[in-house]
């Protein structure tokens, strides 16, 4: 799927996929299908982070219609 795509896409995703695939199906499923309750620290701390008002920010800036090349 990403042999098409840029040299960093690729080593990027073949790096980081299979780091990704193993933290949800053998850890948080896992936890999730046991029945552990998430940590309410951690998800506080990501739902009040700063960068979701950067986010928000640098979002008004987008153009209002997408820049694209077509054939």
């Amino acid at each position: 799927m990403v042999d098409n795509c840029s040299t960093t896409a690729r080593l990027g995703s073949r790096k980081w996929a299979p780091r990704f695939d193993y933290n949800i199906m053998q850890q948080a499923l896992i936890d999730y299908d046991n029945g552990v309750e998430a940590d309410a620290a951690l998800f506080d701390a990501f739902t009040n982070h700063m960068i979701h008002d950067v986010l928000a920010t640098v979002a008004t800036m987008r153009p209002s219609v997408d820049i694209a090349l077509s054939e």
